[in-house]
């Protein structure tokens, strides 16, 4: 899941020009504007899981596909509240007009995409300017994995003494 939402990082900045960090790290900001990503939720979507077997000749091999859902929550920050605002419109567009056709690519489908909202916040004298906005994606995660064979089985009879 996470090289896939670092592609979509990637993409994004590219498609939009804009700088695109991980939220909550240390480090030097990058220059204005710029924006941020964080996972803040990552569940299991509808259905069961999808369990197959493929026998080979010295293990089994297990293949379990789940259907998961994960949120993906993005800030940005500009030179200007305004600035601020068009910077988050614009890559919240990439999510509605050319990232579906890239995120097919990934087998990532979107599930929802918040409206654009003002997150600015009050630092101990001055504001941070920023909006953001949501995308919750679908993708499926598989797990594979061999289970030994065994060549013989023990076993032990014992009566009962009447």
């Amino acid at each position: 899941m996470i090289t896939k939402i670092k592609a979509i990082r990637r993409q994004l900045a590219s498609d939009c020009t804009t700088t695109i960090i991980r939220a909550d790290q240390t480090g030097d900001l990058p220059i204005l504007p710029y924006a941020t990503y964080k996972i803040i939720g990552d569940r299991k979507g509808t259905g069961r899981e999808d369990v197959s077997y493929v026998s080979k000749t010295d293990a089994l091999e297990e293949t379990r596909v789940e259907e998961r859902n994960a949120t993906i929550s993005f800030n940005t920050y500009g030179t200007t509240h305004d600035n601020s605002f068009e910077v988050a419109t614009k890559l919240r567009k990439w999510f509605v007009l050319g990232g579906p056709l890239y995120l097919d690519e990934w087998n990532v489908a979107i599930v929802s995409i918040s409206d654009v909202q003002n997150r600015t916040t009050f630092l101990v004298d001055s504001y941070d300017e920023k909006w953001g906005f949501d995308v919750i994606i679908r993708y499926l995660d598989t797990d594979e994995h061999e289970i030994d064979y065994f060549d013989k089985v023990e076993t032990e009879i014992i009566r009962n003494r009447e």
